[in-house]
């Protein structure tokens, strides 16, 4: 047909004579644009964006019935030729029509649609009472549409997802998802089931912040999809046998749930989930308690009804033949292939799930006082999705089994899988997911599993398959070894090797012959100009993958040395260093740079990998790690200075040959800078850093460290209480700035594990014996699968352990923030000219005061103080956190191994050594050990001239009870502090004869 006059077109939508030529005139309009995205550019220059915006506007609820017979080839969205739409209806469903086929034409076209007003118009529009099915189809898809384009231009696309995102999780717009989810419980018919689809999409693509996970959980979406979900069990027939007695049980559904139709999808609820509760516990409970799961996969009870008798007198007994059930396994799984059990010298290597796990500095024998409860290590019950997504896995391929992974592994990692399933896990999923890395994989088209996507479904599952692995064997020694002997890393090196392979030029721009549409006018309004190019789905693909793989080996790579050394001998250690070059905003379009993402997937590598002392002084220096790390520090965006400190706090360390490098690059201004930024972990990071500088440098550059920081800050943050409320910042701070891979939360707590901050030392790993980093990943128990609540108390409950949650994490990296402080002090004291630094920080902080904050932090609190609570009513007290306590006694044996005068103010204090004693009898063995060494640095003696004083000192430490202390250690079950009191018992009694 012969192209329309552009003038006529808009004068038709404009002013119409009718609604049938409005509606002529966008069928035109439409058909003129598809395809051709010169004239699009055309169109948007020319202002259709406003008079599109205008249209919608103007859209009534009523209005003349007409039978739209044809829909003009709009086979998209499924529309029959009698939809029974409205003439208004149909203006705006052609509207909608032109608006995707502007969205289809890439990131460009997106920031005019945005700033037309567009998007709030398809949401209200989404949200009326009256909107025709076939019409939110359109609305779904395109919106859909737009989210698709959205990571294509990051990161000046960021604003537009975030509008879109604040838009769509309001409590009006949320609560329309939610009808349009429980609405396909009732119709099977194939617009509802798509129209649940799109919406499921859409969760899946704009859901990323912590409150919107939030809001769809508490406002019972996340209850609506596992309803959906639970229909799919139905009708594969996996519902546990014996459910239907359970129908009318505390917390069901009161009756077992429909079978999902067959033009029912089940890929896009299984994503939908998983966004949702990803990263959080609370969501992940609230899911498997929901009413629907409880329906289909009921808790089976210990023994069989048959078993249960009643006596003639009314008392209940088990039958000679009861046999309780196997406590570790479920119907379904009798039908998945049976694996090897876990050994008990894996157990050893592999924490708990479900229950609070402790690395590093802090032991792993005790929980720091108000923090999340111990919980029993796989004693509790275990919810049957699990093997039933397992079994979706060995069933379904491409896309849907990916999610199936996704979310199974999401649930393993958060502690509601029993550890039997560990080795499921390494013989059942992990070989899938290796599989896909292969060159030659390829799996059919998934027809229909996501509107609008850009790449084939063997591109995404490469994409992202990668990534759920990282997740799947990040903390997990046994999982990493299954996935090295399966050839992960050669295979994942492989990939991205390949992820830098030019991409070859298929399509060369058209020519254009309206040279002036090619110029871009700032002066234009933003509704009537494009925005940025953006990249390929290509490149955005190949990003992806590059950051999918750069994850997969910072994981694998995090403990065992010889898998550090694979990595390094597969060829990829000049790639990753590549990978930390980022992109210019400009040229997006290319492979050269990285954006945001990809920057902290390979800061999570190089994290890694400098935990090795030989990878780090041959092949990461030899690579020239240090130097990308300089210019990331000072990124934009906080989270890649985070990353990247992270990585720099290794390269800090003693024995690293970067530590001098990075003194004569001047990043310590930088680091003490990032030091007082609001950001806590940054704060945390950056002190961590400084910290490691310190230790055994020169005394010029200790006391650069502390004057940039400034003394009267540092007395700040030693004086304050952690579990104050009143010292208690902002959540948003802490929780702020998180991103999709796991360096986005606290070091210090919470139920992602930060990849960046390794959980502990293995073979091979060596650090300096001053300094270990540590991360403590807690997790609060496994709920009761015993009883359910109703409805109204699980939101409360999500609610309430939501808050709880953030509020202990904030506590955590609070106290983590003042471990680091003293400890930086403790290294100040520390090595060659220790004692000019004890008299400088006696100067600066002030000896009095100095001593004062540290027995002030040995000191117990009165328990009142933190609940509100009279204390005349409780007489309890809580002491200080045990690493708090740990980095204090440090302090004090440095002191105590200073001149005889430092060690004469130390005696001479008059609460300080008696608030050591009760540390002789603390838990954690390491602070028995340093109350033994002040002891010992405090007595000791080199020549006779000094014995004087040493006998005084002992005298003294006798008085307040050391000796009964010290004789009460010397059966200690640590050898440490049993040889240690063996030379502190025998320099005492020396003296005291």
């Amino acid at each position: 047909m012969t192209r329309a006059a552009t003038p006529q077109i808009i004068s038709e939508i404009r002013e119409p004579e009718s609604t049938a030529s409005r509606i002529a005139a966008l069928r035109l309009l439409k058909n003129d644009i598809v395809g051709h995205d010169q004239r699009k550019e055309g169109w948007i220059r020319g202002g259709i964006v406003p008079l599109l915006s205008q249209v919608l506007t103007g859209r009534r609820g009523a209005g003349k019935k007409s039978v739209i017979g044809e829909v003009n080839g709009d086979t998209k969205y499924s529309l029959g030729r009698k939809n029974g739409r409205t003439e208004e209806d149909e203006v705006c469903f052609q509207t909608i029509m032109v608006i995707d086929s502007f969205a289809q034409g890439g990131p460009p076209f997106i920031p005019p649609i945005v700033a037309g007003g567009i998007i709030p118009l398809l949401l209200s529009i989404m949200s009326s009472p009256d909107c025709h099915q076939s019409l939110l189809i359109v609305v779904l898809g395109t919106l859909n549409t737009i989210a698709d384009r959205f990571p294509l231009y990051q990161p000046q696309s960021l604003s537009h997802a975030k509008h879109l995102s604040s838009l769509l999780y309001s409590q009006d717009h949320v609560k329309t998802l939610h009808r349009i989810i429980n609405d396909s419980m009732s119709s099977p018919s194939s617009s509802t089931q798509e129209s649940v689809a799109l919406a499921a999409n859409l969760i899946a693509k704009t859901c990323s912040e912590e409150s919107h996970k939030a809001m769809l959980a508490s406002m019972g979406v996340l209850d609506a999809l596992a309803t959906k979900l639970s229909t799919f069990v139905v009708a594969q027939g996996y519902v546990l046998p014996g459910a239907e007695n359970h129908v009318m049980d505390s917390g069901t559904l009161k009756k077992l749930p429909p079978p999902a139709p067959s033009n029912a999808r089940l890929a896009p609820i299984l994503r939908a989930i998983a966004v949702i509760i990803e990263n959080s516990k609370n969501c992940a409970e609230h899911f498997i308690t929901s009413p629907a799961m409880v329906t289909v996969f009921p808790k089976v009870p210990e023994f069989s009804p048959n078993d249960v008798k009643k006596s003639p007198w009314g008392v209940t007994y088990f039958s000679g033949f009861a046999v309780p059930h196997q406590p570790t396994s479920n119907p379904i799984d009798a039908i998945l292939p049976s694996v090897p059990a876990v050994q008990t010298k894996s157990l050893a290597n592999f924490p708990p799930l479900g229950s609070q796990s402790s690395y590093g500095r802090q032991g792993n024998f005790f929980s720091p006082p108000l923090t999340y409860p111990e919980a029993t290590a796989s004693d509790e019950d275990e919810s049957a999705v699990i093997s039933w997504l397992f079994a979706v896995i060995r069933a379904e391929s491409g896309l849907t089994r990916l999610v199936a992974a996704k979310l199974a592994t999401i649930l393993f990692r958060l502690g509601l899988a029993k550890q039997h399933r560990v080795p499921m896990f390494g013989y059942l999923l992990l070989p899938l997911l290796i599989r896909t890395f292969e060159k030659d994989y390829e799996v059919p088209e998934d027809i229909g599993f996501l509107e609008g996507e850009l790449t084939s479904t063997t591109l995404r599952v490469k994409e992202e398959a990668p990534a759920v692995l990282a997740s799947l064997v990040m903390d997990c020694r046994e999982l990493q070894k299954h996935a090295a002997e399966g050839e992960a890393i050669p295979k994942l090196a492989q990939m991205l090797k390949e992820s830098f392979n030019a991409i070859p030029e298929t399509e060369k721009p058209m020519w254009n012959p309206e040279k002036k549409f090619a110029e871009t006018s700032d002066s234009n309004p933003p509704e009537l100009r494009l925005g940025p190019r953006g990249c390929s789905p290509l490149v955005h693909h190949k990003m992806k993958v590059r950051e999918g793989v750069l994850r997969a080996l910072a994981a694998l790579s995090l403990f065992k040395e010889d898998y550090r050394r694979l990595v390094c001998d597969n060829g990829v250690v000049p790639y990753i260093i590549e990978s930390l070059k980022p992109c210019d905003p400009v040229s997006l379009d290319s492979l050269d740079g990285n954006p945001n993402p990809t920057l902290l997937a390979a800061c999570a590598v190089a994290r890694s990998l400098t935990r090795s002392v030989s990878v780090l002084r041959t092949n990461l220096i030899d690579a020239g790690v240090a130097t990308p790390m300089f210019t990331l520090i000072k990124f934009p965006d906080i989270d890649v200075q985070i990353a990247a400190t992270s990585v720099m706090c290794n390269l800090a360390l003693d024995f690293s040959p970067m530590k001098d490098a990075m003194i004569k690059a001047n990043i310590i201004p930088i680091l003490c800078e990032h030091s007082h930024s609001s950001n806590t972990r940054l704060r945390l990071e950056s002190l961590w850093t400084l910290k490691h500088i310190t230790y055994n440098t020169t005394n010029d550059v200790k006391i650069k460290i502390i004057e940039t920081l400034e003394p009267g800050w540092l007395k700040q943050i030693i004086c304050s209480d952690p579990g104050d409320p009143s010292m208690r910042r902002n959540m948003e701070d802490d929780m702020g700035g998180s991103s999709s891979f796991g360096i986005g939360t606290p070091n210090s707590a919470g139920e992602q594990v930060n990849i960046l901050n390794p959980v502990d030392m293995t073979e091979g790993d060596t650090q300096s014996q001053e300094d270990h980093r540590m991360t403590d990943i807690i997790i609060p128990p496994k709920p009761s699968l015993d009883t359910f609540l109703t409805d109204q108390s699980r939101r409360r409950k999500l609610a309430l352990n939501g808050d709880l949650d953030q509020t202990k994490q904030a506590r955590r990296t609070d106290i983590h923030i003042q471990e680091q402080v003293i400890d930086l002090l403790r290294n100040v004291m520390c090595g060659v000219g220790a004692p000019e630094m004890i008299d400088y920080l006696f100067q600066e902080i002030g000896q009095s005061d100095l001593f004062n904050m540290l027995a002030d932090k040995l000191r117990p609190k009165p328990l009142s103080s933190y609940n509100g609570k009279d204390s005349v009513s409780s007489n309890k007290t809580i002491s200080s956190p045990p690493e708090i306590l740990l980095a204090v006694t440090f302090v004090i044996i440095h002191i105590a191994a200073g001149l005889v005068r430092h060690r004469q103010l130390l005696v001479q204090h008059p609460s300080l050594l008696k608030l050591m004693m009760p540390l002789f009898n603390n838990p954690e063995w390491r602070i028995r050990v340093n109350c033994v060494w002040v002891v010992i640095n405090l007595t000791d003696f080199h020549d006779e001239m000094e014995r004087p004083g040493c006998r005084e000192r002992a005298i003294k430490l006798k008085g307040l009870g050391v000796m009964d202390r010290l004789l009460s250690l010397e059966n200690d079950p640590a050898s440490d502090v049993k040889e240690r009191t063996k030379v502190a018992l025998h320099t005492m009694r020396g003296l005291l004869q």
